[in-house]
């Protein structure tokens, strides 16, 4: 079995957008979670789950793969922490075509979580998911 596609797809719409690149720079993009000591604003992303679409006869030459992943940010302040998170709405949402060299289906928002506020630590945070259907050669 492959390596999962969709963390490398929103990896790669995140790095591409401007837009939030002028206020989460690559180097405050993490895998997983975001460490303690980062500097804010900051992002993580995370794999949640892989599915992949079964067929009857199950021999077409490519598979279609859909992968849930979260995105996870922090800021020092709420308003920030709302910016933040349309801004990474913005850069994957309804995206579609060819990204990281994989042929991409959509990307669908899946949902924005709750507030992950801690007003005496000085972090806000939230996440939000997104569903990336994709196509992959069939192993």
């Amino acid at each position: 079995m492959t390596a999962p596609q969709a963390p490398k797809i929103i990896v790669a719409l995140l790095k591409a957008d401007a837009a939030l690149l002028a206020v989460v720079p690559v180097a405050r993009m993490y895998p997983g979670t975001i460490p303690q000591g980062a500097v804010f604003p900051a992002l993580a992303y995370t794999n949640i789950s892989d599915n992949d679409r079964h067929t009857i006869s199950g021999d077409e030459s490519t598979v279609i793969e859909t992968g849930r992943v979260q995105v996870t940010v922090a800021a020092k302040d709420y308003p920030t922490k709302e910016r933040l998170i349309g801004l990474v709405r913005n850069a994957c949402a309804d995206k579609r075509g060819q990204v990281a060299g994989i042929t991409v289906n959509n990307v669908r928002s899946a949902g924005i979580g709750p507030d992950l506020d801690n007003a005496d630590a000085g972090i806000f945070g939230r996440t939000i998911d997104f569903l990336v259907t994709s196509r992959r050669a069939r192993a």
